[in-house]
């Protein structure tokens, strides 16, 4: 009969399948998928459209900058048009003015001139009338040339400009695009913040009721904050600037709560809520995006237009101060 197996050695077998089993299971679970941590998503989301948010606020501008440098030349144009218009009319004026004094002065009437009886006479006449002549239809000759040029230049900027309009009008929507994406990745992130938040602490009564808030739908003109929204206390190190000081002087007499419904314009530095976005996303204050800035801090809306003029310098406000 053959031999039967002592128990020990059965016993080493079933360990060894069992430490290769367990093997196999670790390596299984090595190499298993991790899964994602919503909150890390959402931050890398939030990142990606910033970035994105930042190149398309840096188009706008540059677009905004052209713009307004199209328009100045246009105005600058127009203005020197009936400035040449004038003064060609002066010089045809002035070149039949000369001409007939002259003839008076010599006691010729104009009538008689090619009628002196001495072709001698006539002649010296004639090469008077063009002497006098020449010069003056030499230049008024070149302002009509200039005059020419001047008008083709406008009617080529009136294009350039059309079309740089365009050009903004474009980068506006796209930018409002990016931003309502942006806004609402932030209110996502924060979303799922919060959560985890109320996860790890029981919840109370005042944390009824949040949300991030924003401007409300239908275009009207918010008059307090978002619920979400944590003002900056103090004064900006800024503040006193002279070109901060100037700009809300003229922006809006230095009222930080000003609203000018044509754009809307808000806050003492009469921002669009998308130009807003624009600055506090380069300034790293994803808090303040969204925010209305006629309902943001003093100390905020310092740091969103000191951080927009270090960006892009004086354009955004005219080129002013």
């Amino acid at each position: 009969m053959p031999r039967v197996p002592s128990t020990p050695l059965r016993l080493g077998a079933v360990t060894t399948a069992l430490a290769l089993v367990a093997s196999v299971a670790t390596l299984a679970h090595s190499v298993a998928p991790v899964a994602a941590d919503p909150i890390t998503d959402a931050d890398a989301t939030v990142q990606s459209l910033r970035q994105e948010a930042d190149r398309a606020a840096q188009q706008y501008f540059d677009a905004l900058g052209r713009a307004a440098e199209l328009e100045t030349t246009v105005v600058r144009l127009e203005r020197q048009l009936p400035d040449l218009v004038t003064r060609r009319r002066t010089l045809r004026v002035r070149a039949e003015e000369r001409a007939v004094a002259a003839y008076m002065r010599a006691g010729v009437q104009l009538g008689v001139l090619f009628d002196s009886g001495d072709a001698l006479t006539t002649a010296r006449r004639r090469q008077l009338l063009k002497r006098l002549n020449e010069r003056d239809n030499d230049a008024f000759d070149d302002l009509t040339q200039v005059t020419r040029q001047l008008q083709g230049q406008r009617r080529e900027l009136r294009a350039a400009r059309a079309e740089q309009e365009a050009t903004v009008a474009t980068l506006t929507e796209q930018g409002r695009d990016i931003d309502a994406k942006l806004q609402a990745a932030v209110d996502r992130r924060n979303q799922l913040q919060a959560e985890a938040a109320t996860r790890a602490t029981p919840p109370t009564a005042s944390d009824a009721g949040g949300g991030t808030g924003g401007a409300p739908a239908g275009g009207e003109v918010p008059t307090a904050p978002p619920p979400g929204y944590a003002p900056t206390p103090g004064t900006h190190p800024n503040h006193d600037d002279p070109f901060l000081v100037c700009t809300r002087g003229i922006e809006s007499g230095g009222n930080y709560g000003a609203v000018n419904p044509a754009g809307p314009y808000l806050g003492a530095y009469q921002f669009l809520q998308s130009t807003w976005n624009g600055g506090a996303n380069h300034a790293g204050r994803v808090d303040l995006i969204g925010v209305p800035p006629n309902t943001a801090s003093a100390y905020d809306q310092d740091d969103v237009a000191w951080t927009v003029y270090q960006w892009r310098g004086k354009g955004p406000w005219g080129g002013r101060c």
